[in-house]
């Protein structure tokens, strides 16, 4: 069997012993879709002893179990938090041109330069920020990469005036350059230069939680590195807002069970 070909093969499934077959079907389904989206090679296995899914990286190994407790959701959510270490990233410092704020413009331009204000208006200044950049996703029969650039996405294609440049071969030119020599401009320069923009990507709406259970629970436990910084806003008396998700409860019992566990963390934090 071909690598990771078993998180879809029906044979392989009816073989293992679990509770819970359907569940087991849809996280092998998604770990499967999750690793063919990779922008890095990974080899995944399955260990029916103690039920837990072994993923390797090169030289690095990690495990994750699989837990009913855990939604899929959840599950993806620690496995790229572990693999995303090892995605093609960058930190360097760009420079770009902004215009002046009004108060720029008035205090400095006008008051100390003693320039003319219909003059200031029109000068710009070069500033320098810190971009840091991450391919998250690749979709090889598509050409296009997705690529986070601080908070924000960017839908990407393969580009060389005059060439033809498959996903393949760029990433693969990328995976060289960052073993040889792991130069954050050089990764930078090399992903700008020969890449074009296909588009921005605009926030999707809000992801809707509604686990039942100890599902909801593990659901802020896992995701509280993730959101601590972002305000946990109540809508109503089940209904919370906490960055891009809308948490819905089931019930006061754990609802009061997951903000005290929030609560707790963010003790934790202080």
């Amino acid at each position: 069997m071909k690598i990771n070909k078993w998180l879809e093969d029906e044979e392989f499934l009816s073989k293992i012993d679990f509770e819970d077959k359907y569940y087991l079907e849809t996280l092998f389904y998604k770990i499967s879709a999750f690793i063919k989206n990779a922008p890095i090679p990974i080899v995944s296995t399955y260990d029916p002893v103690h039920s837990s899914i072994y993923l390797t990286v090169g030289e690095h190994h990690n495990y994750f179990s699989v837990d009913l407790n855990i939604s899929y959701y959840d599950t993806i959510t620690l496995i790229k938090r572990w693999v995303s270490q090892f995605y093609p990233s960058y930190e360097v410092e760009v420079e770009s041109v902004a215009n002046y704020t009004d108060e720029e413009i008035v205090e400095y331009l006008v008051g100390e330069k003693g320039m003319d204000l219909n003059d200031a208006i029109q000068e710009t200044k070069i500033i320098t920020k810190i971009e840091i950049g991450q391919i998250e996703k690749v979709f090889i029969k598509r050409d296009e990469f997705l690529l986070k650039v601080n908070e924000g996405r960017e839908l990407r294609s393969p580009y060389i005036k005059g060439e033809i440049l498959p996903l393949s071969k760029f990433m693969s030119i990328l995976r060289n350059i960052i073993l040889s020599n792991k130069d954050n401009q050089e990764i930078y320069n090399y992903i700008i230069n020969n890449s074009k923009l296909v588009s921005k990507i605009v926030l999707a709406p809000d992801i809707i939680i509604s686990y039942a259970g100890q599902q909801m629970v593990n659901f802020f436990d896992i995701n509280f590195i993730d959101l601590k910084n972002k305000e946990l806003k109540k809508i109503d008396e089940f209904t919370f807002k906490w960055g891009e998700f809308t948490i819905v409860f089931n019930s006061k019992i754990l609802r009061n069970d997951c903000l005290s566990l929030y609560n707790k963390k963010m003790q934790e934090e202080k």
